[in-house]
């Protein structure tokens, strides 16, 4: 592939062939990797879908709770509340997986958890009035 006599271009063209299918391997097979080094992977949204079941079950609030923040969190609204959050941190998964996996989102879903059991307000209420602006 890299071999003598090809010349510059022919040695060029190889290296930008080998370096593709480097990155489509990566990309496809180890998606860890491709999350830390590209922002990107295959199955980028499992891991920051885990990410956020993370943060939920490390709560100390009563299940009710828990599964109305689950309930929300995977409707159309609060999937478009997660998406608005990703997009302020930054739309690459590397970013989305450090914030949801961070203090200040778990503090947020502490908050939105109190507010809930309190009665103070719905989950829909309180996310509405507390938008991401990281």
């Amino acid at each position: 592939m890299f071999g003598t006599g090809k010349g510059f271009f022919g040695a060029l063209i190889g290296l930008i062939i080998f370096s593709i299918i480097v990155f489509f391997v990566i990309y496809l097979l180890v998606p860890d990797v491709s999350i830390r080094f590209f922002g990107i992977s295959v199955n980028s949204d499992e891991y920051i879908d885990q990410s956020i079941g993370d943060a939920i079950s490390s709560l100390d609030l009563p299940d009710g709770v828990v599964s109305d923040l689950q309930d929300y969190l995977s409707s159309p609204e609060g999937e478009a509340y997660l998406e608005s959050a990703q997009q302020a941190v930054g739309n690459s998964a590397d970013k989305a997986l450090s914030y949801f996996s961070s203090e200040s989102f778990k503090e947020l879903l502490q908050s939105a958890g109190e507010a809930v059991a309190s009665g103070a307000e719905t989950v829909s209420d309180f996310f509405q009035a507390h938008p991401v602006t990281e």
